[in-house]
């Protein structure tokens, strides 16, 4: 009898201690959402416009959260207009220890990441890791089509914003989706290990700001020539637009944060 307490003890302990590892987990919030102007817009007629975004990842149990390597970024009737603007390559936007001068006119805006970093063994562990940010319009790169482009996130930093020095760029293609049944542009992008993981240490985003410039150019829409921006107002539901963003971690968990604006 008592090896059965020992045991149905033992079985208290385990079931408590799988618990209390299930109750840490991210969270999630848009918490900036903005564009200028408020205009509604439409496809044939689109609407230049500038776009403040950013959203904050937490844990929990106030550890270090957990790593998110894809990212799924959107918001209602915004379609990306790549072809009205000047372009680099993926691998102009790469070089270090700064973007090749060929990419001066390819800029779209700018933004910050604060990042969290530590050993893969310790979550509490919080190191600071201040990123400033630069979104240029590129023609090429993983995952990139001629025909709907992509965004460069140029990321640069070094001691002591943060650990380690890192200068390079991701690739953000641009997909074609609806929200709420309007024509939206989507960025998807994937972080590569070597920003997830510099150095051997684990690096975790907690809050990004991003602003996209209006910047504007002509394109042809319906046989007529058009000026809009590389961000353009296409249409909306209501009176506010949904923001969407998509949370992919490295272990495959997807959730789904959303916001509206103007508020």
């Amino acid at each position: 009898m008592r090896k059965l307490y020992i045991a149905v003890a033992a079985a208290v302990v385990a079931a408590l201690a799988v618990a209390g590892i299930a109750v840490a987990a991210n969270t999630y919030e848009v918490d900036i959402a903005s564009g200028s102007p408020n205009a509604k817009g439409s496809p044939s007629k689109p609407v230049p416009v500038s776009l403040n975004f950013g959203y904050e990842v937490g844990d929990t149990e106030n550890l270090r959260p957990s790593i998110i390597n894809q990212y799924f970024i959107a918001s209602e009737g915004i379609k990306y207009f790549p072809k009205a603007r000047p372009t680099c390559t993926f691998s102009q936007a790469s070089e270090s220890p700064k973007y090749n001068s060929a990419c001066n006119k390819a800029v779209l805006g700018n933004g910050t990441i604060d990042n969290q970093a530590g050993a893969p063994t310790d979550r509490t562990q919080k190191l600071p890791c201040a990123v400033k940010l630069t979104l240029l319009n590129i023609s090429n790169g993983p995952g990139v089509t001629k025909k709907r482009g992509a965004m460069a996130i140029r990321i640069d930093t070094d001691p002591p914003a943060c650990p380690i020095p890192v200068h390079g760029a991701l690739a953000a293609p641009i997909f074609d989706v609806k929200i709420e049944g309007i024509p939206t542009s989507e960025l998807r992008f994937r972080v590569p290990d070597d920003l997830t993981h510099p150095g051997g240490i684990d690096n975790s985003v907690v809050d990004t700001v991003s602003h996209v410039l209006k910047k504007t150019g002509k394109v042809k829409i319906g046989g007529k020539t058009r000026t809009v921006g590389f961000a353009s107002a296409v249409g909306r539901k209501g009176r506010t637009r949904l923001v969407r963003v998509t949370f992919v971690s490295e272990d495959g968990q997807r959730e789904t944060a959303t916001t509206t604006y103007p508020k």
